[in-house]
């Protein structure tokens, strides 16, 4: 049986991922800060109580178990215009010194073991190309960017001067019940959520602005996916379908009956994810997007279902 340690499994994608792992039959370990698992079942796998700032700690649980397969899901990061300067080190201890922890014990101990680590589309800057790649250049024009892109650069340095089976994955912004609600999806779940009951509903700083949001959760299924494959490799991970905010809440607003025209999209999208090696490599990518997690979020936090998404015009 297939031994994966998952850091961070008390995280939204941590949490999908154990799921995932334990339906297919996998052992799984998880380590989270907390002194519980929050969202996993813990009579189905091995909860760990561990801060991954603390590296001698960290080198010490996988020195103990050994796990055939790492998953460096723990991660710094905060919703758009966070401020990283006061939690510096942290990031860094995080994002980057424990990523390190994990290359280094599979060059001196399990070289044979794998590892997933996943980067993000700020690794590519606030103002990419129309068209983004696995192989578009990256730009650290945020703090955030830095961590992710100098671990990037470090699991390249481990692949080419150790041979070590390293896959990273570049997240588009994805959401699920279990993302904070200070993120801009479960806060429009919120404000649909408070429109429809009649309450004050939370401010949405603005609507104007372009993105590519996925499901945490089918997300996950597809890094297992990933994982399986013969060589490591890096992804896109991305729907490849923007949508225009302004118009995905109107649509919402259409299905929750609080309107009843949606207003369209403003422009075009600046960029675009190009996901045709997923499709190529693994056979599938992600199908569901905004609309459909948005919906999610209210069936699971509100108790409110939307009307079928075929009867929404796009």
């Amino acid at each position: 049986m297939t031994r994966a340690l998952i850091l961070g499994v008390n995280g939204q994608d941590g949490s999908y991922l154990a799921e995932e792992l334990l339906a297919r039959g996998r052992e799984v370990t998880g380590v989270g800060r907390q002194a519980a698992s929050r969202w996993v079942d813990p009579s189905c796998f091995r909860y760990v109580t561990l801060d991954i700032v603390n590296h001698s700690a960290l080198d010490e649980l996988l020195a103990a178990l050994r796990p055939d397969v790492i998953y460096h899901l723990a991660v710094l990061h905060g919703p758009a215009g966070h401020a990283y300067e006061a939690v510096w080190r942290d990031a860094l201890a995080v994002n980057l010194g424990a990523l390190h922890v994990c290359l280094e014990h599979l060059r001196t101990r399990t070289p044979h073991a794998r590892l997933f680590y996943p980067s993000s589309l700020k690794a590519f800057g606030s103002r990419p190309p129309q068209l983004i790649t696995e192989e578009t250049p990256r730009v650290s024009d945020c703090l955030y960017g830095v961590t992710k892109n100098a671990a990037y650069e470090l699991i390249c340095f481990y692949r080419r001067w150790h041979a070590l089976w390293v896959s990273s994955g570049f997240f588009f912004n994805h959401d699920s019940p279990r993302r904070p609600g200070s993120f801009f999806l479960p806060r429009l779940a919120a404000w649909l959520a408070a429109k429809r009951q009649g309450s004050e509903a939370p401010t949405l700083a603005t609507l104007d602005f372009w993105c590519d949001w996925g499901s945490s959760r089918e997300f996950m299924g597809i890094v297992a996916d990933q994982m399986q494959a013969e060589a490591p490799t890096d992804l896109v991970f991305a729907t490849g379908r923007p949508v225009y905010a302004a118009s995905l809440a109107g649509r919402l607003a259409c299905a929750a009956k609080l309107q009843s025209s949606s207003p369209p999209a403003v422009g075009s999208p600046p960029f675009r994810a190009d996901i045709r090696r997923m499709r190529a490599l693994l056979g599938r990518a992600p199908d569901e997007g905004a609309f459909e997690v948005v919906a999610w979020i209210l069936r699971e936090r509100y108790g409110i279902s939307l009307d079928s998404r075929s009867e929404i015009a796009p």
